[in-house]
């Protein structure tokens, strides 16, 4: 790998726990990397926040890129460790990951492909946790189908997960800081489509993203839950019912369009028990949005 590759790949986590930096991580989506079917030379760099400097980086990492560029930013934010790690980059096209993803072997090639061939600025494909118990195939069904067209085509949402950009889009649209991920990415969506540019999404492609237990679903619907009141025109008590139940339409709405793909019959005995508590942290999530705080508590978002 080179200066002179046409493609780079930037890798941040947005979601560190608070204890020692594993590596788990990062080593399965580097392994996924080195494994693309993508013919062409790409760069790697991997961009951590200086809190994590004194762990030392795997020597197995280098094993599967060896040419992988570790560098390290006095930020914990995502949004700009991911501005960083684009202005240290050299491609005409930048692939943008989060860390606890890992991306089927023809993702670098095919979203590639997409943007390079048409008029499409920014590609992504689908996200998912696994399929191999009732409570990720429930998990997928609630929160990753919603961005499922269910075809390759045109779409207003590029995933926050991982995508391919066109290099001027980065450049011309940075990662705005704001208090969680999800946010920043909705923001950065909109203006970018205001702007007149098209995403396309590629069913073909998939990231599998690790998934966690009953912590892990309160933070992510706590965080989903403030996204969703900051979106709307007004933050008050009084559009809380209006907002769940829009969440309970969108998953019904889910339901009724990827039920059948998603899901195995005795899955729905379980649904109806996990669309209603996650009106809980979602709730909460929309309670701090009310009270404007600067960072969610507790949260392992960054």
């Amino acid at each position: 790998m080179n200066k002179k590759c046409r493609l780079s790949v930037v890798l941040v986590s947005d979601f560190e726990p608070n204890h020692s930096k594993s590596w788990k991580n990062e080593r399965a989506l580097i392994q996924a990397l080195a494994d693309q079917d993508i013919a062409e030379p790409f760069e790697v760099i991997l961009v951590e926040s200086e809190q994590k400097r004194d762990q030392t980086v795997p020597a197995y990492l280098y094993h599967s890129i060896p040419d992988l560029k570790v560098h390290y930013y006095d930020s914990i934010k995502s949004a700009t460790l991911k501005i960083y790690g684009v202005s240290l980059s050299s491609g005409r096209y930048i692939a943008v990951l989060e860390s606890d993803c890992v991306p089927s072997k023809n993702w670098l090639r095919l979203l590639l492909e997409v943007i390079v061939n048409k008029e499409w600025v920014v590609a992504s494909g689908r996200t998912y946790y696994g399929e191999e118990t009732t409570y990720r195939r429930i998990m997928n069904l609630l929160h990753r189908s919603w961005d499922d067209h269910g075809r390759s085509c045109e779409t207003r949402h590029i995933s926050n997960n991982g995508a391919v950009y066109k290099r001027q889009i980065l450049e011309k649209f940075p990662f705005p800081d704001s208090v969680t991920p999800f946010l920043s990415a909705q923001i950065r969506n909109a203006q970018i489509r205001q702007e007149g540019y098209r995403f396309y999404f590629e069913r073909a492609v998939t990231m599998r993203h690790t998934i966690g237990g009953w912590s892990f679903i309160w933070d992510l619907q706590r965080n989903k839950g403030h996204q969703k009141m900051c979106s709307y025109h007004r933050h008050t008590f009084s559009v809380m019912p209006k907002l769940l139940v829009s969440k309970l339409k969108q998953n019904a709405q889910s339901c009724r369009l990827f039920g059948k793909e998603y899901l195995r019959w005795y899955d729905f005995l379980l649904l109806p028990f996990f669309m209603l508590a996650e009106l809980v942290p979602f709730s909460v999530g929309m309670v701090d949005a009310i009270n404007k705080v600067q960072s969610i508590p507790g949260s392992a978002y960054r």
